[in-house]
């Protein structure tokens, strides 16, 4: 539980630096997270009854665009994708990747907001 409390933490931290600054990506963002982890969500119960998958390349492009916030909260509170070394590695690299992307893009709007 204390993960998932973290992970809620980190996303509204990531989700509220955002909207003070671009309101409009962060709505984006908030959209595309709910998404995401409704997916996981989804995902974890077709694993469970051996349904059809949604495949891994699908969720990582998704949390690369955005949608990390929504899929570490998933993973977390599904406890889904958490023992697959190569997913959490390649997860923390598209949200990494799309956190530098962001956070460059919020300096570089305020920094043409001041001038």
């Amino acid at each position: 539980m204390k993960s998932l409390t973290f992970a809620l933490c980190i996303s509204s931290l990531f989700l509220s630096i955002t909207a003070v600054i671009l309101p409009k990506l962060a709505i984006a963002y908030l959209a595309l997270s709910a998404y995401v982890f409704l997916l996981y969500y989804l995902d974890k119960q077709r694993a469970r009854n051996h349904g059809r998958r949604i495949p891994e390349a699908k969720l990582h492009l998704l949390n690369l665009l955005g949608g990390w916030p929504g899929g570490y909260c998933g993973s977390l509170a599904f406890r889904h994708k958490t023992s697959k070394p190569g997913f959490v590695r390649t997860f923390r690299l598209t949200a990494a990747t799309n956190t530098v992307a962001t956070l460059l893009l919020l300096a570089d709007t305020l920094k043409h907001s001041n001038q």
